[in-house]
């Protein structure tokens, strides 16, 4: 199994020390994406118009394997 890093970037940095032991690139990927889903669930974690959840995914220190990009805004209609 490798270990895989998961930084988050969404106003704040975390950056992961730990990391997870995961089968596959593939899981790493799921994971990634059900960090950003759970901090877009949180209204705390929103900006009042939008903004974006990015996790990032390592493999060791500076080797970035993939960016998971999650977009929201929110549009007021104007009267």
């Amino acid at each position: 199994m490798r270990r895989y890093f998961f930084d988050i970037h969404d106003g704040y940095e975390v950056i992961d020390r730990t990391g997870r032991k995961l089968s596959s690139f593939e899981a790493a990927k799921s994971e990634a994406m059900s960090i950003a889903s759970g901090h877009a669930s949180d209204p705390k974690m929103l900006d009042t118009d939008g903004g974006a959840i990015i996790v990032v995914i390592r493999d060791g220190p500076g080797n970035e394997l993939c960016t998971i990009r999650l977009m929201f805004s929110i549009d007021t209609a104007r009267s």
